[in-house]
């Protein structure tokens, strides 16, 4: 089965290539070869039995290409474009074109298709008119799943129900000419020049007929002329009918004002019969030829070449007198549903002189935040990332199945936290660390700490204030003694009391900026840790957690025993801190007889798409409709505990939508093509240069690079990496492909998440050898 975790997006090329300088070799540096000149030629592989975190590295590289591929995202080439964006309003996930844009669409925004003109009239008389289109109010850019676009794939775009208005479009008379005198002239519309054959009525309807593109002529009887690329000659003239013989077709009697489909395709239809009867005279005709014929019939759906145009309908509107033209509106309803997508977009039928696009959302930055089992008892951040570092923090946990009973991953390894308004008290004997936060509401800063090596210097018990830096353990305050206060980046705390025979200290905030319940990501994105309020009234704070289920203690609704709500919240568009919307994961049991910790459920604070299906991956495909567009991936698989995934970007994500004249190309999410694969197809995608993700043990095409399908400690004899470890390594040549290959691999699949976020972010000469411990953390091998 093949797995397309499409991201419609394309991330800045300025972010991905952070770390690279001018001095680096461009031709061998990431994302070369797999993207050149910004044309792409890979393909991205992944083991078909894989965990489901290396078909997300997959993809993340996906969309990490798609930003280098020329066309990508919002950019336009050719024809005319207007993006539905204002400079203090962004078009985001989840809005409507019109409540970003809800202004009339004209020559400002589309200068040749919309101009204003001027009529001239059969008597040559001059009218000013003007012309526009205005948007349907229900064009709402979400994610929708639809068989009749793409079977069980969700995807990011616009579903235009059958019967909802497109737009409309109006020529509007500003100076408003007698009807009768229209006919015989030229009418402009959407950039194209109409013949106006007739002008009749059915009852209180007006109708007209034009003609498209049309050739005009005036021919005697007894002369050939050739129009609009037709050889004619008047084979028959009478004061009321005339017969044309074209390109060796006679045409039937014709009168003034009538059609007649020639063969091709072309219509003619007779302006005038200029008939002189006297004896020695000669008659003649005036005619047009033109490529289409548009009836327009006022309350009806247009007809093109006698055919109609469902969901094109007219409007003709007279002044008060019923002598003159006022303006022609053509209503665009959806006759059946539409999709525009970044590889679908769709076109004004019968008139062919707009069209709508979507490019894709635009993503400034990513980060991966899992909520997931850490073991069958204790739930855990997986590969956190937070200032410094990237951990993996256990969070809460029980002793017994079905029973949370603490925080962290067990009894002996506490992840310590404290009320907002409360210090927070380390235990070196049962605490494996806590956490320290700072936040101005406009940056923040988190950071993982523990105290060690306490000691006694002269009277003063002392003890090591120690953070994670880079996944391991740096001292940044030595000998800190009772009444010390000191920082670490904008955190400021202090010491209350040391205990160094308990191995135990109270640790205190210096300011109201500070907490130890909280995390922030690198990115931006807050969660609130549980707090154990068992044993005093916490104030009701988002993370209180009463695992006595005594009723006396403070905590929020549904936050006990056997269920807490991991609270997170996104910033705002303008990058305030937990000013947008929540998202909330719920961590409980499966229950049964293997009862274990999982995700149970997943929820937002504001109307977000609905969660569905990707594919039959048993992985469900939900956003936030909210200015970062933050996605959810959540895993529900049938045999083991469901876990959930959150691709958070930062800041605000924008979604390139166009209105565009027919001859304009947007570049969108399919800039770079449906890429990913499992090892089962890579025989098909022999052609291409590849990037395979995961290990020999999960992908057999990682297998034919490194010779074997090693696992564990055969894995390591064979690449050199070992547990919490990953390989970047190119190979010029394999069994595999014709073209290069670069091995994304590492010990554990968490591990492979770090080589592909690395490999997204960093500086990566795609010919050598890397070797790495976190997300920004690698060395060149040197062979």
């Amino acid at each position: 089965m093949k797995l397309n975790f499409r991201k419609i997006s394309a991330i800045a090329s300025s972010v991905l290539m952070l770390g690279m300088t001018a001095g680096m070799a461009a031709a061998a540096n990431y994302p070369a070869p797999f993207v050149v000149g910004g044309s792409p030629n890979v393909a991205i592989v992944y083991g078909s039995g894989a965990a489901f975190s290396d078909q997300t590295a997959a993809s993340s590289i996906a969309t990490s290409l798609s930003g280098f591929v020329t066309g990508g995202g919002g950019s336009v080439s050719g024809g005319e474009s207007f993006q539905f964006v204002k400079q203090s309003t962004k078009f985001h996930l989840g809005d409507n074109i019109t409540g970003v844009y809800s202004s009339d669409i004209d020559d400002d925004e589309l200068p040749l298709l919309l101009t204003d003109g001027v009529f001239v009239d059969d008597d040559n008389d001059e009218f000013d008119f003007t012309q526009k289109i205005v948007v349907g109010s229900s064009l709402q850019l979400g994610m929708f799943e639809d068989n009749d676009y793409a079977e069980d794939e969700p995807t990011v775009g616009f579903r235009i129900a059958s019967g909802a208005t497109v737009l409309t479009y109006t020529l509007d008379m500003t100076e408003e000419p007698d009807i009768v005198d229209i006919v015989t002239a030229d009418l402009t519309m959407m950039g194209k020049t109409y013949y106006v054959l007739s002008n009749s009525s059915s009852g209180n309807n007006k109708i007209l007929t034009l003609l498209d593109s049309a050739e005009e002529a005036v021919l005697d009887e007894g002369t050939t002329a050739t129009v609009a690329g037709h050889s004619v000659v008047v084979t028959y003239i009478s004061s009321t009918e005339v017969k044309l013989t074209i390109d060796g077709q006679t045409t039937n009697s014709l009168a003034e004002g009538q059609t007649q489909k020639l063969t091709g395709g072309s219509y003619v239809g007779i302006k005038d019969i200029l008939f002189n009867s006297k004896e020695g005279t000669v008659s003649s005709v005036e005619f047009s030829i033109g490529t289409g014929k548009l009836k327009l019939t006022s309350g009806s759906d247009i007809e093109i070449n006698d055919d109609t145009v469902s969901g094109l309908a007219a409007t003709i509107t007279n002044d008060s007198t019923g002598s003159k033209l006022s303006d022609i509106r053509l209503a665009w309803s959806a006759d059946d549903d539409l999709f525009v997508t970044p590889t679908s977009e769709i076109t004004m039928p019968g008139f062919g002189a707009v069209k709508l696009s979507f490019g894709g959302l635009t993503y400034p930055a990513e980060e991966t935040i899992t909520v997931e089992q850490g073991a069958t008892l204790y739930a855990t951040l997986e590969n956190f990332p937070i200032k410094d570092t990237t951990d993996s923090i256990p969070f809460l946990y029980g002793t017994t199945a079905g029973s949370f009973s603490g925080i962290g991953k067990d009894a002996d390894s506490v992840l310590r936290t404290a009320d907002t308004a409360r210090n927070v008290s380390f235990d070196a004997d049962t605490d494996e660390w806590f956490v320290a936060s700072w936040s101005d509401a406009s940056d923040a800063e988190s950071y993982l700490m523990r105290l060690s090596n306490f000691g006694l210097d002269g009277t003063d018990n002392i003890t090591d204030f120690q953070y994670r830096k880079n996944g391991v353990w740096t001292t940044f305050k030595e000998d800190a003694k009772n009444g010390d206060t000191f920082s670490l980046g904008n955190v400021d705390i202090g010491v209350v009391s040391i205990n160094r025979l308990d191995k135990s200290a109270s640790v205190g905030n210096t300011s109201t900026d500070i907490n130890f319940n909280t995390l922030y990501s690198v990115e931006g994105l807050k969660v609130y840790l549980p707090v154990n309020v068992n044993t005093s009234l916490a104030g009701g704070i988002p993370g209180g957690i009463n695992f006595t289920s005594n009723a006396s203690y403070t905590q929020i609704s549904g936050h006990n025993a056997t269920s807490f709500f991991l609270n997170m919240v996104e910033e705002n568009k303008d990058e305030d801190k937990a000013l947008g919307d929540y998202i909330n994961a719920t961590v409980s049991w499966t229950g049964g007889t293997d009862n274990e910790v999982q995700v149970s459920a997943i929820s937002t604070t504001n109307t977000d798409a609905t969660s569905t299906e990707i594919q039959e991956t048993d992985v469900f495909r939900d956003f936030t409709y909210s200015a970062l567009a933050t996605e959810i991936l959540f895993d529900q698989p049938s045999a083991d505990a469901d876990s959930v995934k959150l691709m958070y970007h930062g800041s605000e994500v924008t979604a390139n939508v166009f209105i565009t004249s027919p001859d304009a190309t947007v570049g969108g999410g399919g800039a770079l093509g449906d890429v990913l694969v499992t090892d089962s197809e890579v025989s098909s995608v022999g052609s291409k240069n590849l990037v395979v993700v995961g290990g020999s043990c999960i992908n057999s095409a990682a297998a034919s690079l490194v010779g074997g399908a090693y696992c564990g400690s055969a894995w390591t004899t064979a690449t050199g990496v070992g547990a919490g470890q990953f390989l970047i390594k190119g190979y010029a040549s394999s069994s595999v492909t014709t073209k290069m290959a670069l091995l994304v691999a590492g010990y554990e699949a968490a591990d492979t998440t770090n080589a592909a976020t690395y490999l997204r972010t960093q500086a990566v000469d795609t010919n050598k050898n890397y070797k790495g411990t976190s997300a920004t953390q690698a060395t060149l091998v040197v062979a």
